[in-house]
């Protein structure tokens, strides 16, 4: 249900006694869901980071969500949820839930870049250079290119024009959650991450039970995380949280159409006040050639209309 049906904090915490589910889409409820100290935490992020990066993984480890600054004032990156698996290899993965009001695939770069320059040591040799990911899951449309409208994952690398490979070292994976609704129509020919997708835009809605029932049967992971946000759901503080994430960005929204409708209106103002401007203007520019066809004097003239005496003369001579 929408933040706007519900009158207090109190009423939409005490959902948690309806059985309702936190909305994964949120990002404290995102980290959540992957974070807890169980079996069912664990074994869906493990599922979900193989999926993503279509690489088998024996194990990972959680890591500090701060990056550490390489200089003074640099710009600080903290990650909603990072990995370091067994083999060396990373991954950074983000929860968007609102498209904020810049371009969210520089943020992205930025993250992988920061994250790879975190773990070559000093002296390492270039070959070491460990291979590092940037997952987000956005709940907005990133890609609004028409021939891309069911493309619910993208993975972007470092490549040439024609297509070839670089290095393979910096991975970004985009994965588009409004453009899920096809894939309900043959969940057996999606890809993982595809029944993952499906999974974070529709677990907490009761409308669509029968759907992921259906794909917590097919997919051993998201069984796991269907058991890991039951139990996060009963959780108050979580619920608290997710109330004021959803009320900040409401918040957030209402204040951008503000200032948006608050512009407008100035504009409009600004604009009938420069036409009222230009109307008086262009009267008395007539209003003064009509004097200086019958004769009337510049000095004469410019008295009477109120313009500059250079601005009649100019008209004299035009």
């Amino acid at each position: 249900m929408s933040i706007e049906s519900f009158k207090s904090e109190e009423e939409y915490v005490a959902q948690m006694r309806t059985g309702a589910l936190l909305n994964p889409r949120v990002d404290s409820t995102f980290k959540a869901l992957f974070t807890q100290p169980t079996t069912e935490s664990r074994e869906a992020l493990h599922c979900f980071l193989e999926a993503a990066t279509e690489r088998k993984i024996v194990s990972f480890t959680l890591s500090p969500n701060d990056a550490p600054g390489m200089f003074p004032g640099q710009r600080g990156v903290s990650y909603d949820i990072l990995c370091v698996f067994d083999d060396g290899l990373s991954a950074d993965i983000e929860m968007q839930a609102f498209n904020q009001r810049y371009d969210y695939g520089k943020r992205a770069e930025y993250q992988v870049a920061r994250l790879e320059t975190t773990y070559l040591k000093s002296g390492s040799d270039w070959e070491k250079a460990p291979v590092v990911f940037q997952i987000s899951v956005l709940d907005f449309t990133y890609n609004k290119a028409e021939e891309d409208s069911k493309k619910v994952v993208s993975r972007y690398a470092m490549r040439t024009k024609d297509g070839r490979e670089l290095s393979n070292t910096l991975n970004i994976i985009f994965i588009e959650l409004p453009k899920v609704k096809w894939l309900e129509e043959n969940l057996d020919e999606n890809t993982a991450l595809e029944n993952w997708a499906l999974f974070f835009k529709e677990a907490d809605n009761p409308r669509k039970t029968g759907l992921i029932e259906k794909l917590t049967v097919k997919e051993a992971g998201l069984m796991h995380a269907q058991k890991s946000l039951s139990s996060i759901s009963a959780n108050q503080e979580l619920w608290i949280e997710q109330y004021r994430q959803e009320i900040a960005e409401r918040d957030r929204i209402s204040a951008i159409a503000a200032g948006r409708r608050e512009g407008i209106e100035q504009g409009i103002a600004e604009g009938i006040k420069q036409g009222i401007q230009q109307g008086i203007s262009q009267t008395r520019i007539e209003t003064a050639r009509k004097l200086l066809s019958m004769g009337i004097a510049p000095a004469q003239v410019a008295e009477g209309t109120g313009l500059s005496l250079e601005e009649v003369r100019k008209l004299e001579d035009s």
